[in-house]
């Protein structure tokens, strides 16, 4: 499936590994990355859970809006991603978890439960982890989050 028939296409660079410089080859955005200090890291720059955090949220929310636009459903959503690492005791390695608190300007957290999970099934991101990756949704008061 990679690589034919894609709407749409990102690329991205990491030079010099975990003390290095991660870029879009677009060069539209470029930033320092380092391990966190919770592994051993210096904690001197961004990490790839916090890329995760950041595309997953965003990605998210994008198609939270599209489905709110369909359905004739005005506020401004926002999403916020926590994203964890967890040891795996299966291979000793380590596993995701992620967290998705959404809210929506001027709906209830019923009202927003119900677009998120519809948001949920289709969003790239969402199927992407879907089997891998513990994924919590809950939603929340819009100005608890702003």
């Amino acid at each position: 499936m990679a690589g034919s028939g894609f709407v749409f296409q990102a690329a991205a660079t990491n030079v010099g590994g975990p003390e290095g410089i991660s870029f879009l080859t677009d060069r539209s955005f470029s930033t320092k990355v380092a391990h966190p200090k919770e592994l051993g890291g210096s904690g001197d720059g961004s990490n790839p859970g916090q890329f995760l955090a950041l595309g997953y949220c965003t990605s998210f929310n994008f198609i939270l809006a599209r489905i709110m636009g369909a359905e004739g459903i005005t506020g401004e959503p926002m999403t916020t991603a926590t994203v964890e690492l967890h040891p795996d005791p299966a291979d000793g390695s380590f596993k995701l978890a992620v967290q998705l608190e959404v809210a929506i300007k001027g709906l209830n957290k019923e009202e927003v439960q119900t677009l998120a999970d519809k948001t949920y099934a289709v969003c790239p991101f969402s199927k992407a982890m879907s089997n891998n990756v513990e994924t919590t949704i809950a939603a929340a008061v819009y100005e608890a989050l702003a």
